[in-house]
């Protein structure tokens, strides 16, 4: 009766806990081999893993291949920063049968309605000797004999490209990827290529950081991350060729181990670049994308020699950087500056994207009616493949002069007369008689004293400023002290980048020391007397309050216990804010 009930509330508690840790999270099925290629006398394993899912699996064909063991079964349940998931596993071990090419076709599993399936795997079965040791060194190192000398099937560079054939001046993202089978790796000297026939924009630089999700490629699982985005527009037409990406690392290094050095190049793609069509518009400058077009004047009415500000911007996904100026008709009797160009451009994975501007200055000299003829902006527009064209205008202006008085279209206009402005020519005077000299004394002015007093006031609060520093140096606790909120910090960032990459022992490490650290500079403690008790009693001498003993103790008793199993009660997320917080918290209260 004992064992029935147990089983009862078993059965129970997993079709009620099942349903509730898969909800939220779409179910993926993924198939993995441990080697690739392999010896054929040697053993590998094949995994046909479900996530997040309940459903019966459809193995793939594996006649090509003798099934030493299995299948078993094993399945987990994780809580990672707060996310629940659940995985069923299932193992074969396998022999082949012969020298060759093969490949294990696709397996399936219909997960409430949706049929998922796995990318068939290609298993290269070639001579060689057993591999005797099922460790993961072992298997790389017997991947390593197995595969040719100019490859490395445990370390990878690609070069990826969002399109391999454009039009020209068509933007392209260039992503740098770097895939590991290592567990340890220290990357060397990287050569990026130089983009000879492209106009390039870089997408701003971020410390380079493994990808939490696994890649899989032909059944191996690879680590990944992005060294470097590019955006690129190519300015001829024809093939271009990527030059390589050549990238040293080095590999497997421990503490008993100095490693090994290996040298790895990238695929070299090629860019098949389309001539623009014929039939441009003659307005037509270069433009590829896809953009909107406008511009604006502040006012139609004005006085004379007043300015007019004239407005152009161009919105959109495209070459931004590449647009020039627009060409408009100017009356004659127009004075216009060259115009001040502004950019609001972002550069991210989704291209090149924002705002270019252009503001004319415009001062009408004479009075009068004026127009500027309509202006029309045309572009290769690359989602339709086809030339569009926006147009502004015409703007109408109606000058007066001085007096509010505009003539009539009819009425003459003296232009050699000059009129006399403070901002503008004036006469020259011809009568000698009205000249004088200005006689000016340099000694005794504001000038004269401020050169004379001047270097002394500085020098002396040069030689205080020395002597403040030289004893805030000598200070060596007071230095510590001012200087625990920065290097805490570091700390903290040094956590959280332990947290986007999902390394839990890291990040309560970092945790911990940015803690301790601080607490050990703010207080005045030294290092050999560094201890739970002697912070406590040092709080206590400051007078902090019952709520900030609690959070040191806490925040030092999780990240002790996090040393030997998962802290499971509260997320990283939660404890990185609880962590900050107090830090902060404490750096209002020791000055």
């Amino acid at each position: 009766m004992k064992r029935t009930g147990r089983h009862s509330w078993i059965v129970f508690l997993s079709m009620v806990l099942f349903p509730l840790i898969s909800w939220g999270q779409s179910a993926t099925l993924v198939a993995t081999v441990d080697k690739n290629p392999v010896s054929v006398s040697d053993v590998f394993t094949l995994k046909i893993t479900l996530t997040n899912g309940k459903a019966t699996i459809q193995t793939p064909d594996l006649n090509d291949f003798q099934v030493v063991f299995g299948p078993s079964r094993s399945s987990s349940y994780r809580i990672v920063n707060g996310r629940q998931s659940s995985s069923i596993t299932f193992s074969y071990t396998l022999r082949p049968k012969q020298t060759g090419s093969f490949e294990i076709g696709v397996a399936k599993a219909n997960v409430d309605g949706n049929m998922l399936t796995t990318s068939p795997i290609k298993i290269e079965v070639i001579k060689g000797a057993s591999a005797s040791s099922s460790s993961s060194k072992s298997a790389q190192n017997s991947t390593q004999k197995a595969a040719p000398k100019s490859t490395n099937q445990n370390l990878i560079v690609r070069t990826q490209l969002s399109k391999t054939s454009v039009y020209k001046g068509e933007q392209i993202v260039v992503s740098f990827i770097l895939l590991s089978r290592y567990n340890n790796i220290d990357l060397g000297d990287i050569d990026f290529p130089t983009f000879n026939g492209f106009w390039t924009e870089d997408l701003p630089e971020q410390q380079t950081s493994w990808e939490p999700n696994l890649e899989v490629i032909n059944g191996l699982q690879y680590r990944k991350a992005i060294l470097r985005q590019h955006v690129i527009f190519p300015q001829r037409s024809g093939t271009i060729q990527i030059e390589s990406l050549s990238l040293s690392a080095n590999v497997n290094r421990s503490f008993f181990n100095p490693g090994d050095n290996i040298t790895v190049k990238s695929n070299s793609p090629k860019i098949t670049v389309k001539e623009l069509p014929d039939g441009a518009p003659k307005s037509f400058n270069g433009a590829v994308g896809a953009f909107d077009f406008s511009a604006t004047v502040d006012k139609s009415e004005a006085k004379a020699n007043e300015a007019i500000n004239l407005k152009v911007k161009v919105v959109g996904v495209g070459n931004l950087r590449l647009i020039d100026e627009p060409k408009f008709k100017f009356p004659e009797d127009f004075e216009v500056y060259d115009p001040e160009t502004n950019d609001r451009i972002s550069v991210s994975t989704g291209g090149v994207r924002g705002t270019r501007s252009f503001q004319y200055l415009i001062i009408p000299r004479y009075p009068g009616e004026y127009t500027i003829p309509e202006f029309q902006f045309s572009f290769f527009n690359t989602n339709t493949a086809k030339y569009q064209s926006a147009t502004a205008g015409p703007f109408k202006f109606v000058i007066s002069d001085n007096k509010g008085n505009v003539p009539t279209a009819g009425t003459p206009r003296a232009k050699n007369i000059v009129e006399q402005s403070g901002l503008d020519i004036r006469y020259i005077i011809t009568d000698e008689n009205m000249l004088s000299t200005a006689r000016s004394q340099f000694f005794g002015t504001s000038l004269f004293w401020a050169g004379s007093v001047g270097p002394f006031a500085l020098l002396l609060v040069f030689l205080i400023y020395r002597r403040r520093k030289e004893a805030q140096y000598k200070d060596v606790r007071g230095r510590k002290k001012r200087g625990a909120g920065r290097m805490a910090q570091k700390r903290l960032k040094a956590a959280q980048a332990a947290l986007k990459s999902g390394d839990s022992q890291v990040f309560y490490q970092e945790i911990f020391k940015g803690l301790y650290g601080y607490l050990g500079d703010k207080l005045g403690i030294p290092i050999g007397q560094l201890s739970r008790q002697k912070i406590l009693l040092e709080l206590q001498r400051n007078g902090a309050q019952e709520a900030i003993f609690n959070d040191v103790t806490y925040v030092i008793d999780t990240c002790e216990m996090a040393r030997f199993a998962p802290v499971t009660e509260v997320s990283d997320e939660v404890f990185y804010k609880r962590t900050a917080e107090l830090i902060e918290n404490l750096e209002g209260r020791l000055k």
